[in-house]
Order: C-alpha cells, then structure tokens, then sequence
C-alpha cells in the first residue's frame, strides 16, 4: 500500500534521503541522552526533588542489606519502623533492582536505574510506531518526541513512573504482533513478552503508572480490533498473558496492598483524589511553556508540565487540518483524537469530570494526582507527530489536492496565540507570570517551529534536519533544565551537608514542623540518622502525634530538629531528655483511653488494648542482643509476667518467639511493638514475616509458571499444525 503524495516534487524523498533524516533524529536523540548522562560520567548523583529525599536514601539501605545477604523488607530509619517493601516505590523485587544495588557502588547502581529507562524507550517506541507507520524516519521521529518529552524529563525525580512508562511502548508492539500476525509462533512470544512485561511493570511498584498503562493498552486493542477485525480468539490469550503478568508481579502488589491497608491514605475521600487536578489553563503551556514563572498553573511543575514541544504540537495540529491527505492513517488519526481528549479529561481530575468514572474502580480510586494522565496525551501527540511526518514527506496512495485554506493557516494560528498569550498574560496574571525574556521564549519557539516546518513542507534543503534537532533542543532544554541541571552532586558532598546533632549519629531523630507545610526529605538517614517520621508515599497510619514530646519520647527520640527557614534561620537541633530505651519491661498496663493523658503515662506504664492483669512487682530488666532490619533479639529477665516494649513501630507482619516458642505481638502505646513475657530469663525474638510477602511471593511463582506454561502449549500445538500441513502437501 503505497502512503500519501506531497504536494511539491521536491518533497518526493529517495531511500538515501530518508536515511539521512533518520541519522540525524539518532544523532539529536544521542546528543539529548548525553545531556542527560553527563554528570553520570561525572561521576555525580541525581539528587532533584525526591531523588535525593527520598529515593536515594532508601537504596542506600537497599544496597546494604543486599550487600550482607540480610533482609531489606522492613526498614527501622523511618517512622520508628517501616514496611519499605510494600510501600512499592524501591521496587526491590525487581530483578534489575536486585542486581544493579548488590553488585555495584550505589551512585552508579542508582544513576543507571535512573537512565536506563530512557534508551528502553526510545527502542521500544521505535518499534512499535515502525510497525504502525512503516516509516523509519517517522518512527524514529516519533520515539525522540515522547522518550524526551516533558512528562518523562519532568518526572525524572520519579523514577518507577518513568520506568514503567518504558514498558508501555514495548507492550504495544506486543499486542499488535499478538493481534495482527498469521505466525502462531510469533503470537505466542508475543503473549509471553507481554505477561513478563506487565509482570516487571508491577514489579517496579508504582500501580498508578501500570493503571495508565492498562487504560492505553484497552484503548489500543478496542481500535485494532474495530481497525483490522481482529477475532476475538486472538484477544483472549493476550487477556490472559496480561492476568498471568498481574499474577506475577503479586511478590510486590499484595505487599502494597497490604501497606495500603494500613497507611493514611486508606482514608482517602474524592477530595484527596483530585488533589494535583489539572487546572484547563494549563492549555496554554502547549504553546507558552515558560509564560508562568513555575511554567504552570498550580504551582506543582513536574506534575503539571503539560508541554511536549513546539514542533510535536504544530505537527499535529498541521496534520488535524490536513483530513484530505490521512489516507490510510485516518482510523488512527481519529482515534488518536478522540484518546488525547479523553487522556485530558481523565488529567483535568475535578475539572473534567471523567475521573468520577475511576473511583468507582477499587485500588485505582486510591490514586491522587490525576495529572498524571498526562503521559497518556503526550504520548497521542508523539504519535500524532510520527503521523504527521509519515503525511508530509511520505509517498502517496493516491493524489489528493490540500484542504482548503493554505498549509500555513493552522500554523500561523498557532503563533498568533502564542503571542497574544505573551502580551495578554503579564496583564492578567501579573503575580504568576515570568519575566519578559521567558515571557517572549513562547512566540519565539512556535515561530520558530512554524517556519521550520513550512520550509520543510516545501522541500527547503535541509529544512527536515533543522526540524528534527529543534524539536530536540527545545524538549532537552524544557526537561533537563528542571530535572537534571544543576541539580547534580557529588555523593559524599551530598551525605556531608546533612545537618547532624551533637554526638554520634546513631540516634532516632524528628523533625519539628517547618514554616511550610512541605515536609522535610529523608536524606539524614544517608548519614546514619533513623526518624521517628519520615517522607514517604504511603505514610502510615500512626495513633500518636509525633510533633508533640511525650510521643517522641516514647519513641526514642534523642533530638529534634528545627530545619532551616525560607527567612534564613539555620537549622537547630534540640535533645530531649528521658526518651525510652530500646526495650524495657513495664507492669503497670492500662487501657487505650489513656494516651490521650502521655503526660501522665510516663515510661513506667504502657496503654494496649485490653490490658491483661499484671502481678504487682518491680519492672525486670530488658537486654538487646541483636538489632538488624528485621529481627530484634532481646534477653529479659523479669520476678513476674510483664510486657516487654520496644521502640519500634508495631505492624501486623511481626513475629515473636520466646525460648524458640510462638507468641502473640502486642501493639503497645498506640504504635509500638511489644509482647507479654514470662518470669525468669527468656530469649525474645522479634521477626517481621509479613503474610502479604509471603503470598504474593508463592502468588508470583504460580504466575511465572503459568506463563511458561502456556507458552510451551502454544509453541506445541504450533508445532502439531506445521505437522499436520506438511502432512496435508505430501499427501
């Protein structure tokens, strides 16, 4: 099937020109990934927003446990105690995960995670768009726009999200050769990839983004199917490889799950849902990406950036005037249309409407941050783009006069709102809108593309190559200019401006509030600190107030910190007095009511629910002999029956064993972890054994197998019908 027929001779490219444009997208496509890797040869980290508050700290610990062949699950340096694995955004199940973190130094191990996502990208958007627009140049084109659009530089602080982005593209080709090709053998492997594929995306641990993926990988089918008439025996494995990926990925899903449970945000109502909405004004950032001085409105930058470049967006809307000249691509150009708008509904949360739809979907009504979404347009619009090259410079099907109305309307459109936006916003929104030079980079840029992409349209000598590195300068420099640059460190430099108390740094510690509401990162843990509070995505629930002192105190907190202030004040450290020791012996035991009085609970009394009848006799004493991630060892010798409590935070996943015997753990003071323990000298043994682990472990195993499983069937009975045709011709 031929494609469609450029209105200028010119325009007709031979198989060498074709090549070089596709040299030149590497080429641009090279030289914004080495932007990126820069500081990585540098020998630096990426320490942006989260990375350097949050996930940066928690590999550290990662890497450690891996590196002495211990536990990782369960973390003691945040909240007193923290169930790391099911709060899923370590992804420490991941195979790549355990591999990179145990075998190499941690900046490396943690720069590569990060990266690596992006040449997985590029390679599976290339296939899957080489597949669908049978155009290399175009394909290639296609995988520059959404590898380095601004969702996936933005989002470079959230590592998982952007890694499970990666597998979207992969996934798609997948399908496609699992819908489409007459090979059975093909379509087997096809639905292999795809249960591994959704399998490692939930392993990553981020279920928002695997969500996002689902909606697009429904979305993709539903149009193929309608497209080529796909039977429906062909889309029932593939629902099946996706179950049986689902299935295996549980060793990280059912610890979430069970995290979820007892997290803070289990009591999660719409409001909190809509939280990060994205407001219709950031419509405007398509064309006037730096017209506000956070580039957004809302204030939340790497959540809400909605640009994907100037030349993506007016290629798209060149092509959406251009119906004439679709020819076959008009069933995916439509529906591209019709996905992008519904991708910005589901973004727009409280604004659009369509996310009322996805409460009604368990887990997925747990989500906040429907802006989000956006990966799900700029990834229309990177398509839409792979299509509007295929348009322009493609061979015909069949000639087909313009639409009416010049090539450069649309174009000129563009342009002109996007200097009226320039002249307009600084009087409308004098408060949020940059300077001047900002201000006018919005006109400068469409106008820029506009010309470009005229010049190219009608044959300009290497108008086409100056298209492409545009197109990559202007998305290089939107992303990694908030991202990546200057937001770079040397690790040790990093670990050493950690403000520390007086002393040694094995204390627990707090934070006191700050004169903001955004709460301080975990990068003191990098420095051996352990916080009785933390930052993290699923927070767990706690009974106790720990900004106030007899919560730290029974905690055992040595030191809280009064972090630095936006008005210059230095950070400051304050000791509390009589915090708890790490394990004590109590026989004085009251009732839940009575934490509401910490004042007068004191350290001699514990408050569990239905306290059990203690003897009258003075507190034993309480010996730690081990204190690893996990498993605490303590040495008790009490006259009587007393409760044992420790400082660690209490979860239903813990397991106690006196003298090598089964006993129940008690939840003491509201979040502590505790148990009753006989008279006389016994051996206590706490062990975090999470069921959820447990299960989802035996779950995953189960649906590993079972994917190969139905692989080795399909490839049978693959082979039983080449036998029966080679039977069928001789005879």
């Amino acid at each position: 099937m031929n494609a469609i027929q450029p209105d200028h001779p010119r325009l007709v490219e031979s198989s060498q020109a074709q090549r070089n444009l596709a040299a030149w997208i590497l080429l641009a496509a090279l030289a914004s990934f080495a932007a990126m890797a820069t500081p990585f040869f540098l020998g630096q980290v990426y320490v942006v927003d989260d990375l350097g508050e949050f996930h940066l700290p928690v590999r550290d610990f990662y890497a450690q446990q891996l590196g002495r062949g211990e536990p990782f699950d369960w973390m003691p340096g945040l909240y007193g105690g923290f169930y790391l694995a099911g709060e899923g955004q370590l992804g420490a199940y991941h195979p790549l995960h355990l591999l990179a973190y145990r075998w190499l130094p941690l900046g490396a191990a943690f720069d590569l995670e990060l990266l690596a996502s992006y040449p997985l990208l590029f390679a599976g958007m290339f296939l899957f768009l080489r597949r669908l627009v049978q155009r290399r140049d175009a394909a290639l084109f296609g995988a520059l726009v959404f590898t380095f659009c601004g969702f996936n530089l933005l989002h470079f602080a959230h590592p998982n999200a952007v890694a499970i982005v990666a597998h979207l593209p992969w996934l798609l080709f997948a399908m496609d050769v699992a819908l489409i090709s007459s090979d059975q053998g093909q379509r087997a492997a096809a639905n292999l990839a795809i249960g591994a594929l959704t399998a490692s995306q939930l392993l990553l641990g981020y279920p928002q983004y695997v969500w996002f993926s689902l909606l697009a990988e429904a979305a993709y089918v539903a149009w193929r199917a309608v497209d080529v008439g796909v039977e429906g025996r062909r889309i029932a494995p593939l629902v099946l490889a996706i179950s049986l990926g689902m299935l295996g990925g549980a060793i990280q899903l059912v610890p979430t799950l069970a995290a979820l449970w007892h997290s803070q945000r289990r009591a999660t109502d719409v409001a909190f849902a809509n939280t990060g909405s994205l407001h219709p004004l950031n419509l405007v950032q398509l064309v006037a990406p730096y017209l506000f001085r956070t580039r957004v409105v809302g204030q939340n930058t790497h959540e809400l950036g909605l640009y994907v470049g100037s030349v993506p967006t007016l290629l798209c809307v060149w092509l959406m005037t251009q119906r004439r000249r679709w020819g076959r691509f008009a069933p995916l150009v439509r529906a591209l249309i019709v996905f992008a708008a519904l991708a910005l509904l589901l973004a727009a949360g409280e604004f659009g409407g369509l996310y009322r739809l996805q409460s009604l979907v368990p887990l997925a009504n747990r989500f906040r941050f429907p802006c989000r979404a956006i990966v799900l347009f700029e990834l229309c619009v990177a398509v839409g783009a792979a299509v509007a090259t295929a348009v322009m410079f493609g061979p015909a099907i069949r000639r087909e006069p313009a639409d009416k109305g010049s090539n450069a309307t649309p174009l000129a459109m563009a342009l002109l709102v996007s200097v009226v936006l320039a002249i307009v916003g600084p009087l409308a929104w004098p408060e949020f809108v940059a300077g001047p030079l900002l201000v006018w980079c919005g006109p400068l840029l469409v106008g820029s593309a506009a010309l470009l992409i005229a010049l190219a349209q009608h044959g300009a000598r290497h108008a086409a190559a100056a298209l492409v590195v545009f197109a990559a300068v202007d998305l290089s420099c939107y992303g990694l200019s908030y991202s990546v640059y200057p937001h770079t460190a040397d690790l040790h430099e990093f670990v050493a401006s950690t403000p520390l108390p007086p002393g040694g740094t094995d204390v627990r510690v707090a934070v006191a509030a700050a004169d903001t509401p955004t709460r301080m990162g975990d990068r003191m843990l990098l420095a051996g600190l352990k916080r009785v509070d933390g930052y993290a995505g699923l927070e767990p629930a706690k009974k106790l107030d720990y900004r106030e002192m007899p919560a730290l105190r029974l905690a055992g907190a040595a030191w809280v910190l009064q972090p630095a202030s936006p008005t210059g004040r230095e950070p400051q450290w304050t000791a509390i007095e009589h915090t708890a020791p790490r394990a004590r012996l109590v026989t004085n035991v009251v009732g839940p009511s009575q934490l509401e009085h910490l004042e007068r609970l004191g350290l001699e009394s514990a408050a569990v629910d239905g306290p059990p009848s203690l003897p009258t006799a003075p507190a034993g004493q309480a010996r730690v002999l081990a204190d690893l991630p996990g498993r605490i060892t303590v040495e008790t010798d009490a006259p009587t029956r007393q409760l044992l409590v420790t400082t660690e935070s209490f979860d239903a996943g813990w397991r106690v064993l006196i003298d090598r015997h089964a006993e129940p753990v008690v939840r003491v003071n509201g979040d502590s972890l505790g148990c009753l323990v006989p008279a006389g000298k016994q051996r206590v043994v706490f062990e975090f054994r999470p069921l959820s682990l447990r299960v989802g472990a035996l779950l995953s195993a189960c649906g590993l197998g079972l994917m190969l499983c139905a692989f080795w069937f399909s490839m049978r009975h693959c082979g039983a019908v080449e036998v029966e045709k080679e039977q069928l011709v001789a005879s």
